[in-house]
């Protein structure tokens, strides 16, 4: 298996699919790359299934839904198109949790036409271990195979579950973002979040102490684009990538919130 986590790992990584891509027509030994991928799954959603996880074939998505239907976790596993037979076939599992309650509230409040469902989402390399970053499987070498479809079951069984049931109750994530222990996917999904369960105050907060974050460029950032956005007026669109500080200006707009920075700036 592999870790990606840095720049490094990642120019390396890309080095190696250059390489795999050249390889990838001549004849090896073994199973052929989609076939081993594709069964690979259906083993993982075998050993879930008695967890009450629904598998698509077609999408290789697993999925677990709220009992009162209001959530739902998505476990979606991935490869590589420059697989080569008897050699390197990757498997990479990703999972995310969609909350109805929040679509439905940044559809009606939208950020300037950006919405999302999307609580949380990340690799299944941050429920092993979250220090080293993303985890990638070689399922042509035996060993990797049998730790991915050992590891992934267990992980999920043991945290992503329990994580997924946390999820559902308000009051803890709330409680969670309040102490500045837990957010979203982003300070948006936070905020809306923390908007549909009408606790402003909490958002103020949240982004009072976010744009003082390091790097200090997040905080000149907003003070900036809050000045523009102010001469300016909003913008016709949202533009994704300008950055935190630009986004979190939008929001004390927007949702008229108030930010409180410190004064000797």
């Amino acid at each position: 298996m592999k870790w990606i986590k840095t720049i490094e790992d990642l120019t390396e990584f890309m080095f190696q699919n250059k390489e795999r891509s050249s390889n990838r027509n001549k004849k090896g030994n073994g199973e052929i790359p989609r076939e081993l991928y594709l069964r690979t799954c259906s083993e993982i959603a075998n050993r879930l299934s008695e967890s009450g996880f629904k598998y698509a074939k077609s999408q290789q998505k697993l999925k677990l839904e709220s009992s009162d239907k209001k959530y739902l976790l998505t476990i979606r596993f991935s490869s590589n198109r420059d697989n080569v037979k008897g050699q390197y076939v990757e498997l990479n599992c990703h999972y995310f949790v969609a909350s109805k309650d929040l679509e439905k509230f940044s559809k009606s409040k939208p950020l300037i036409g950006f919405s999302s469902s999307t609580l949380i989402d990340s690799d299944i390399g941050t429920l092993i271990d979250p220090k080293k970053g993303q985890i990638i499987w070689n399922l042509a070498d035996n060993k990797d195979y049998q730790d991915a479809i050992t590891t992934i079951p267990k992980m999920v069984r043991e945290k992503l579950i329990k994580i997924f049931n946390d999820l559902q109750s308000s009051e803890l994530v709330i409680n969670e973002i309040k102490n500045g222990d837990f957010e979203l996917r982003n300070p948006i999904n936070t905020v809306q979040y923390v908007l549909s369960c009408e606790k402003k105050d909490i958002a103020d907060k949240y982004l009072s102490e976010f744009v003082q974050r390091p790097p200090k460029k997040i905080l000149t950032d907003y003070l900036k684009y809050k000045e523009e956005l102010k001469k300016n007026g909003l913008p016709n669109e949202f533009v994704s990538g300008i950055g935190y500080g630009y986004e979190i200006a939008l929001m004390e707009i927007i949702y008229e919130l108030k930010i409180t920075v410190p004064n000797n700036l």
